[in-house]
């Protein structure tokens, strides 16, 4: 086992103990997505707003940010988000711009078809990092979209996790072949949850069964690490917004250090 599998594997372990939880998950999971994001079952969620289009200038290094709304820095009350702490460290290094076209909502059919447009394949190509998130709408919004029975409801969110992977398999292979030997960090998915009742706690489960498939799936490509965020807001409801969902100022700042010290690594 190769230090990089080995690192992957320590931080995904816990998946294997919480996997018989499946059905108690869905219904308590279910009820506290209804309660967070206020979508009754069977309402699609809302369609993403327009991303922005910077263009990398001059001899600066170029860091990249693609995704949702963590991407976006949703919930910083600073409007900073973790990209730009990000950037403020990458500068120590030297001149370098950010070029952030994450979308709040996006999912990862979304981000999917940003990728392959050819603006961001310009951008890609010159990019000196890549960070990505991708994943949580497809998870947040699929649960609210099931039809209510708690097997029904496993299957979709079943559903949506093969999609998902299928997505960010493309999405990655289109970045591969824009810049072949760019840093890709695809940001893990946490659990803003955990606080409720023990039923939603089992959704811990289900959120660490999603990260394990998309460890492996980066696995698949060179230069494509995984940051691990579970742990930085597991039982820390503190790190998050006021909206329960997003992280606040604390939680962006300690997603961004995860980052750095892989930058660093």
């Amino acid at each position: 086992m190769n230090v990089r599998t080995a690192r992957v594997w320590l931080w995904y372990a816990p998946a294997l103990l919480a996997l018989g939880a499946a059905l108690l998950f869905v219904s308590g999971f279910i009820l506290a997505l209804r309660g967070t994001l206020g979508q009754p079952l069977g309402t699609a969620p809302p369609p993403p707003r327009r991303a922005e289009k910077p263009v990398k200038t001059g001899m600066k290094r170029l860091l990249l940010v693609l995704g949702d709304s963590l991407a976006r820095g949703t919930g910083d009350e600073s409007g900073r988000g973790f990209a730009l702490d990000v950037l403020d460290a990458v500068r120590r290094r030297g001149p370098a711009d950010v070029a952030n076209l994450a979308v709040n909502g996006a999912e990862s059919a979304d981000v999917r078809e940003l990728v392959s447009s050819e603006h961001v394949r310009s951008l890609a190509t010159s990019a000196d990092w890549i960070l990505l998130s991708v994943g949580g709408n497809d998870l947040s919004h699929a649960a609210p979209r099931g039809a209510g029975s708690p097997v029904e409801a496993l299957e979709d969110v079943g559903k949506a996790r093969a999609r998902m992977i299928a997505n960010l398999r493309e999405i990655l292979a289109e970045l591969r072949k824009a810049g072949r030997d760019t840093p890709i960090y695809v940001i893990g998915l946490y659990d803003p949850f955990i606080e409720e009742k023990p039923a939603a706690r089992a959704g811990a489960s289900v959120i660490l069964s999603w990260n394990a498939a998309v460890a492996e799936t980066a696995l698949s490509f060179p230069n494509v690490f995984v940051v691990p965020t579970f742990d930085l807001f597991y039982g820390r409801p503190d790190r998050l917004a006021a909206d329960h969902f997003h992280p606040n100022r604390e939680g962006y700042e300690l997603i961004a250090r995860r980052i750095e010290q892989l930058l660093a690594s």
